[in-house]
């Protein structure tokens, strides 16, 4: 696959799972009618992935998210439903890269299960788990980690942002635009302030990495949102405006946190907007 005259490359990278509460995920709507669409155990937990995304340009290899890393205590991890949060290098190696290839790494938000990941703990002391990348977020979003009100700010792990901040090589992005060639960003308020959401032009398909946007495919529906969201109506006017455009634009959209389904498109009706295929990157890049 081509992309400005250079190969274009892209991998889903497997970073672990974790739960949610399903009133978490679906916030307003009844359990009646989420659990058709996306289950529950017996405690009410959702399973959720944390999926990365490797974009690969040759001069530049770039990852989108690392996931959680294992920093937590058990009783943290068993309240979150943490499960193989170590495996980002292993899932790298499998595709065929190592932590130093690794020139770029872009944080949609600092979100403790977004970009925990790219630090991990060596002897006792914190170290960069891509040592030679530049490590990217919004300005917005980086401002907004330091000052967030508090029902959000346990999301942020101060002392794994300090050490980014001190020695991950920061960039910080002040508006939308390219990045790379083939890769903009958009920037998006609704979840927390300054979410920074990709969008890889690989060939003739644009493939948009969805962070907290759309979390799964159960929340395409424009009401369905996340109880995380800072501002719902932002996020719902956000995801109004957004799935027109990938409607219209047959644009593929890629989930980091369903677990049961990786890439979407979707479809715009009298209704609003609703799901029209499921499918694997691969498959998606190919079609």
């Amino acid at each position: 696959m081509r992309d400005g005259g250079k190969k274009m490359k892209l991998e889903a990278i497997h970073a672990g799972h974790f739960a949610c509460d399903g009133g978490t995920l679906f916030s307003v709507i009844p359990k009646a009618l989420w659990q058709k669409v996306y289950t529950a155990d017996e405690n009410n937990l959702t399973r959720l992935t944390l999926r990365c995304m490797l974009v690969d340009l040759g001069e530049h290899k770039i990852l989108i998210e690392t996931g959680a890393g294992d920093h937590y205590s058990e009783k943290y991890a068993r309240n979150n439903g943490l499960e193989d949060v170590g495996v980002l290098e292993q899932s790298l190696a499998e595709k065929g890269y190592s932590p130093e290839d690794i020139t770029n790494v872009l944080f949609t938000h600092l979100h403790w299960d977004h970009c925990n990941g790219a630090v991990k703990t060596v002897d006792g002391n914190l170290a960069l788990t891509f040592p030679n990348a530049r490590h990217w977020c919004s300005r917005k979003q980086w401002e907004h980690s330091k000052v967030s009100n508090i029902r959000e700010r346990a999301a942020y792990h101060r002392p794994i942002l300090n050490f980014l901040g001190k020695h991950g090589n920061l960039q910080l992005v002040e508006a939308e635009g390219e990045l790379f060639p083939g890769f903009d960003v958009r920037l998006y308020d609704g979840h927390t302030p300054g979410q920074m959401i990709p969008f890889v032009h690989a060939g003739e398909k644009t493939v948009v990495y969805m962070s907290d946007l759309i979390p799964t495919t159960a929340n395409i529906p424009l009401v369905w949102l996340a109880g995380y969201d800072l501002y719902p109506v932002t996020t719902m006017e956000e995801k109004e405006h957004f799935l027109k455009e990938a409607a219209e634009k047959n644009y593929v959209l890629f989930f980091e946190h369903d677990y049961y389904t990786e890439c979407a498109t979707v479809e715009w009706s009298d209704k609003g907007p609703r799901l029209k295929a499921k499918m694997s990157l691969g498959e998606a890049i190919r079609l």
